[in-house]
């Protein structure tokens, strides 16, 4: 369903202007990373709304999407299983109440995690070179020990379950 949108999107944009914009494999590739994104973060944050814990949500949310952007982590083969999971990550974490002492267990956990693994599965996700995956390592250490300074439960279990992602390999892909 999501590839089918993504390619019928990328073939209409391709139509649209064909002679400045990529190919249609690639700008496919782009979409449904896209539309990957969008649709479990917006049910997560509706869900968040309605159930009261918005902010937390949201809270879950960034942290979520600033360590996965540049510490990497496991890729679904598949959408549905890759936005399944992307809306647990997010949605439910806000529900779980930590004290302060599993915060700090879980932030260290996630800490160590990073700098052990991160960047980690980055090789055709992204286009960064390989120069700058120390500074990755770096950004992602910084990310996870903002937390020591909000001590947020919720953010300390996003943390740990994205540093947990990083242990999981996946082929490259090449999206050309």
């Amino acid at each position: 369903m999501v590839e089918a949108l993504a390619e019928s999107l990328a073939t209409k944009i391709k139509q649209a202007n064909p002679n400045q914009t990529a190919s249609v494999p690639v700008m496919k590739f782009a979409l449904i990373i896209v539309i990957n994104f969008t649709i479990p973060v917006v049910a997560s944050l509706a869900f968040g709304a309605v159930t009261g814990k918005w902010l937390e949500t949201l809270t879950a949310m960034i942290f979520f999407v600033a360590l996965r952007m540049i510490s990497g982590g496991y890729h679904f083969e598949s959408p549905i299983p890759c936005m399944s999971m992307t809306f647990i990550i997010i949605a439910v974490p806000p529900h779980i109440s930590l004290s302060e002492k599993w915060t700090w267990f879980l932030t260290v956990t996630a800490l160590v995690l990073v700098a052990l693994l991160a960047p980690a599965n980055m090789k055709g996700y992204n286009t960064i070179p390989e120069k700058y995956y120390p500074l990755l390592k770096i950004g992602s250490a910084l990310i996870v020990s903002s937390n020591f300074l909000f001590l947020s439960g919720t953010a300390a279990i996003v943390l740990a379950v994205q540093g947990i992602s990083l242990l999981f390999r996946n082929k490259e892909v090449n999206p050309t």
